[in-house]
């Protein structure tokens, strides 16, 4: 790439003066403008994928100072002091699946998140569908571990008792000429390995999803995409891995680690100092600031937000399958880093519609806006007209963690000779988690050896974890026996989803420690149906204080301090 040119083509374009230089991993950029947006633009001006070059965007926004990072209150020295193998910085998929690989050998293994639970970020807000890959034109670690991850899913869903199911999507064309386009995909699917792929007529589309008969004039099925739930496969993960002698610290932050240009030589929490034979950096959206505290940042991730609307499942004129309106040559051009959404059918049986995708410069942003709300929708309803806008019953933001290339890096440090990144995983990040966390594994046996180390395996290593109890989902007789054993399991705490005191109390007392009235939510679903916690809450709240015996005063809702209760009425 010519800088130079580039420069001055950013300056003709958008006005904006800018400086970059480059070593032998990156274009570092820097200057200032006024706009987010343009400065996520000109960062793309300067990929050049020929090189293999990654893009450190330092342009700053002008007047804007970046938040500080939300940070756990506890502070004390439970780490202190103490000497690990491998220490995995992050508790979304990338970090718990890796986790869980890892205890396939014989280390001695911390996970470190700094939220109350796993799971916190990107990895429990987004749609939970299983990408076949059909979306990427082109070979790149996304295509490369998506494909091999969606093939693995059957057997580690089953491994680790998560619901998962394959109930496939349809891309649904809504003109001739889009369909004629549409083909291209027929022989994408074949060069990337994706199965069975392959054109339906109006008839049947119309037939397997009445919705779209106003417009549709045919289809494309994808039989290999699937549906989990995203922050119930990352517990299970972390809870498999701690099964397997993986330590997790939850409500632990990296503040900072020491380096003398390298190797990492201690990593400073809020839980004490300590030292690792190897650091894997799967923090997400921080990802390239844990890379700078080790002196090794050579790309830069740009947050990108997007926003999911959940509907009632027992609404009118909702759909029965995953669907998609097929791209046009407009909506291509509009926005070329995201698949644009879709309708996603749930392994829950909840509808989702999205998500958008914005750019944003807060790393932690998970508002949402009634212009979300409404461009969510809106673009949705034009692929499922009788969706209705009463039946939306929640909406939530998650945020990418994307690079200036849209590709995850997943390597080690090529300065820091015991630090491995795990970054840039964003969609299709859940889908190729079982594949790269596999071969992130083998890195990291490969570096220990390589600075003399004995690494054997696990003998007792068990992939299997036990799923926890749905009631609902039981046959009379088995509910009727459980009923019998624990009359808990027959009382109905959410009415909604149909969740009894039986469940709230082993979601409560899970492996991890999680307590929190979140915590109990994304294991068992009380809260998450048409009232959204407004009738259950309460004796959620009243449960967890009883199990942990705790005054109520002290449950939170997510990390510390995030307080339901205050105090007594009489009292305030």
């Amino acid at each position: 790439m010519n800088l130079t040119k580039t420069v001055n083509r950013v300056y003709k374009i958008y006005g904006v003066k800018v400086n970059a230089v480059q070593d032998e991993r990156s274009v570092i950029l820097s200057g200032e403008c006024n706009d987010w947006q343009t400065i996520v633009k000109i960062g793309k001006m300067f990929v050049d994928k020929k090189s293999g070059k990654h893009v450190v965007n330092d342009i700053k926004l002008s007047g804007y100072t970046e938040q500080p990072p939300m940070l756990p209150s506890v502070c004390d020295k439970s780490l202190d002091k103490t000497q690990w193998d491998v220490v995995v910085i992050g508790g979304g998929i990338s970090g718990c699946s890796v986790a869980r690989e890892l205890s396939k050998y014989k280390l001695k293994v911390l996970l470190v998140e700094k939220h109350s639970d796993v799971a916190h970020g990107a990895s429990g807000a987004n749609d939970g569908m299983v990408h076949a890959g059909i979306d990427l034109k082109h070979q790149c670690k996304k295509l490369h571990y998506g494909v091999k991850g969606n093939a693995m899913y059957q057997q580690v869903c089953s491994d680790l008792g998560v619901e998962f199911e394959r109930a496939g999507q349809y891309v649904v064309f809504s003109s001739k000429f889009i369909q004629l386009l549409g083909r291209s995909y027929l022989s994408r699917a074949k060069k990337h390995n994706i199965p069975n792929v392959k054109m339906i007529g109006k008839k049947e589309i119309c037939n397997i999803e009445p919705q779209v008969k106003d417009y549709a004039v045919g289809a494309l099925k994808i039989p290999s995409t699937g549906a989990v739930s995203p922050y119930k496969l990352t517990i299970a993960y972390a809870e498999n891995a701690q099964q397997n002698g993986v330590t997790v610290s939850l409500n632990t932050a990296v503040l900072s680690l020491e380096h003398n240009d390298k190797e990492i030589t201690s990593v400073v929490t809020n839980r004490g100092t300590f030292t690792s034979k190897c650091v894997i950096n799967c923090a997400g959206v921080f990802a390239d600031k844990i890379a700078e505290m080790a002196g090794d940042r050579y790309f830069s991730i740009h947050p990108r937000k997007g926003v999911d609307l959940l509907m009632d499942p027992k609404g009118k004129g909702l759909p029965t399958n995953a669907i998609s309106l097929a791209p046009t040559l407009k909506t291509l051009k509009q926005n070329k880093n995201t698949k644009g959404g879709g309708i996603i059918k749930t392994v829950d049986g909840n509808i989702l519609l999205g998500p958008n995708a914005h750019e944003v410069p807060e790393r932690e942003d998970t508002t949402t806006a009634m212009s979300d709300v409404n461009e969510v929708f809106e673009k949705q309803n034009k692929c499922c007209p009788s969706l209705q806008r009463g039946n939306i019953i929640a909406y939530f933001a998650g945020v990418r963690a994307s690079t200036y290339e849209e590709d995850f890096i997943i390597e080690r440090s090529r300065k820091i000779s015991n630090l491995i990144h795990v970054a840039g995983i964003q969609s299709p990040g859940l889908t190729a988690a079982p594949a790269f966390s596999v071969d992130v594994a083998e890195m990291t046996v490969e570096l220990l050896k390589s600075r003399g180390e004995t690494v054997e395996k696990n003998a007792n290593y068990n992939p299997k974890r036990i799923a926890p109890v749905i009631a609902k989902n039981l046959e009379e007789s088995e509910l009727d026996k459980l009923i019998t054993d624990n009359p808990d399991y027959g009382k109905i705490i959410c009415r909604c989803e149909q969740i009894s005191l039986g469940e709230i109390k082993q979601a409560i007392n899970n492996p991890l420690g999680v307590a929190t009235i979140d915590g109990v939510k994304r294991r068992v679903r009380a809260g998450m149906g048409r009232c959204q916690g407004g009738f259950c809450m309460p004796m959620v709240l009243k449960t967890i204080a009883d199990e942990l015996k705790v005054d109520i005063k002290d449950v939170n809702k997510c990390d510390n301090g995030s307080y339901i209760a205050i105090g007594n009425i009489k009292e305030i």
